[in-house]
């Protein structure tokens, strides 16, 4: 999902009256990747947006990838302020954390048949969904994650929560290669993600993983904050024989 530089970020009016009945937390999955949310097929070309980004050469992906709210705006929705500020993924595109547009205006502004377009693939809710989730579910990711990526939080506490939550599907050491609903050769390993890119992982718990069988867990993101910083002490690859 390419949304052009500062589109969410700046102006518009706020207010009660602009409000929409959606769920933000199948809007996170949504921003995530829309598609595996509405079981459609993947788009195969450029979002029309994509060629407009202000930085076209950084990030040279193409197709599916365009398509993705995270793309442009980031696991941490600070785009071209945030983590997404430089290497492989920079569009240079702002992002939507802290929004002052209404929930209306953003339903209105992704449907728009000349610039987002998202209104020829999603229906109406899910347009609400995306607009809950951008002005009521984003968060200050800095807030829980420290400028050298570890997660600024209590991991005993979140050892808790892996147990209860995550381990069946996971294992206790976080290594299943084949989750609950899923194929055989998982390698996306809670470790490998936590430490790789701690903002993605924050998102996945709050929100689940779309397509497959992980559910958003409904905690706070303290207490996920902490699921994270459990996370990150796990081993990242399972040991070579």
């Amino acid at each position: 999902m390419a949304i052009g530089a500062g589109a969410c970020g700046d102006g518009g009016g706020g207010g009660a009256g602009g409000e929409v009945d959606g769920d933000g937390v199948r809007g996170g999955a949504l921003y995530d990747s829309w598609w595996a949310v509405i079981d459609a097929e993947a788009p195969g070309t450029d979002h029309p947006l994509w060629a407009t980004r202000p930085d076209t050469a950084s990030n040279t992906r193409s197709g599916a990838d365009t398509w993705r709210c995270k793309e442009c705006h980031g696991w941490d929705y600070e785009g071209a302020n945030g983590a997404y500020g430089s290497g492989s993924h920079r569009t240079g595109i702002a992002g939507v954390l802290g929004t002052r547009k209404t929930q209306a205006e953003i339903v209105d502004m992704l449907a728009n048949a000349g610039g987002h377009a998202f209104g020829s693939v999603l229906g109406e809710q899910e347009l609400r969904d995306l607009a809950v989730f951008v002005s009521e579910w984003t968060i200050d990711t800095s807030e829980y994650i420290g400028p050298d990526g570890k997660f600024i939080s209590d991991a005993a506490a979140g050892e808790q929560t892996f147990q209860s939550s995550c381990a069946t599907c996971h294992g206790l050491q976080g290594l299943n290669t084949t989750v609950v609903g899923g194929e055989p050769g998982f390698e996306d390993f809670p470790g490998l993600i936590a430490n790789d890119n701690p903002q993605e992982f924050l998102h996945k718990v709050r929100f689940g993983q779309p397509g497959t069988a992980m559910p958003p867990l409904a905690e706070s993101p303290e207490v996920l904050g902490d699921l994270g910083a459990y996370a990150q002490t796990l081993p990242q690859q399972p040991e070579s024989n």
